[in-house]
């Protein structure tokens, strides 16, 4: 009965202790104060156990206090991109711009406009996973994450463009996001995500799926490549590409479903010119699907889109 409460209890304590090391071995860890040394051999009784192991070194605790130090500091990036995007609906099916690139991230927690997040790593040892708005990183391991976050719909205003004065506006919303990564090994990754607009404005829930491949041609240049759909329920499409049947709307009436609207493919490359600058452009190309594209706002079914851009990171 002693024998058996015995092993019982070395099974309880096996999760916390180590396996002894072998003399010598600088990895080996010393036995705690009042251990009891080790029969020799041939000796062994069963009623004697070997004292489990401190899994925790100074020297380990050393390190990761550093790194928990590190994720605790402030790290930003401030650059601009200009671009060339297609225009669905607009006449000329193209628009031009100038957008900030601009981050912010501690710990776990970042904010993100432009795909700043993506860069403040590019060329450095620290990966960062790639994201935007505000993002809190919920659950993580060393191949899946997922994150929460809170990002800003900048909608549609009739009166930036001609044709669409007669259509109704996308009123500015807020969405709450969730998105789940898996990393399939060191260069693919497979990610999904859904948005949900929080402020009553309509605006639905849109889904995004996309994989990607990333290849580092050098410690300092990276390319990476992806494919990705987006999907909408009832009311995005309808906030979107509907036409509520009203005479005030130049537009024949319109009720789009749920569904597939949009496919992409493209290709970024991001480049380290020195620590704190970052110089990164891309090329891509959008397909609309569905009733996004059977809708009476829509002009152009498909589009190519690049961009560049330079930031500078702390």
């Amino acid at each position: 009965m002693r024998s058996l409460t015995l092993l019982l209890l070395g099974l309880s304590l096996s999760p916390l202790a180590i396996a002894q090391g072998q003399p010598g071995d600088p990895n080996s860890l010393p036995p705690r104060a009042g251990a009891t040394a080790a029969p020799a051999a041939g000796m062994a009784s069963a009623t004697q156990q070997r004292a489990p192991r401190v899994l925790v070194t100074p020297e380990w605790a050393a390190r990761h206090q550093s790194l928990d130090k590190e994720d605790r500091q402030l790290r930003w990036i401030v650059g601009a991109e200009v671009n060339s995007k297609p225009d669905f609906f607009g006449r000329s099916g193209r628009g031009y711009g100038v957008r900030p690139v601009l981050a912010l991230e501690w710990g776990r927690v970042h904010a993100s406009t432009g795909g700043g997040h993506s860069l403040m790593a590019q060329g450095r040892e620290r990966n960062s996973a790639r994201g935007g708005s505000i993002e809190r990183i919920v659950r993580a391991t060393d191949r899946f994450n997922v994150s929460l976050g809170l990002s800003i719909d900048r909608g549609r205003d009739g009166a930036s463009s001609d044709r669409l004065r007669r259509a109704p506006d996308v009123p500015v919303t807020a969405r709450l996001r969730v998105k789940a990564r898996y990393f399939l090994g060191q260069r693919w990754t497979a990610s999904l995500g859904a948005s949900q607009d929080i402020l009553g404005k309509h605006g639905g829930l849109k889904g995004d799926a996309r994989l990607s491949y990333q290849y580092p041609m050098s410690q300092v240049t990276t390319i990476t490549t992806g494919v990705g759909a987006s999907f909408g329920n009832g009311a995005y499409m309808r906030s979107q590409y509907g036409i509520p049947d009203s005479p005030a709307y130049g537009f024949a009436p319109f009720r789009p479903r749920a569904g597939l609207f949009e496919t992409n493919v493209g290709v970024d490359v991001a480049h380290a010119i020195s620590r704190r600058w970052v110089a990164f452009g891309g090329i891509g190309f959008s397909q609309l699907h569905g009733d996004a594209r059977r809708s009476p706002l829509t002009l152009h079914s498909s589009g190519m889109s690049a961009s560049i851009g330079v930031a500078w990171r702390n």
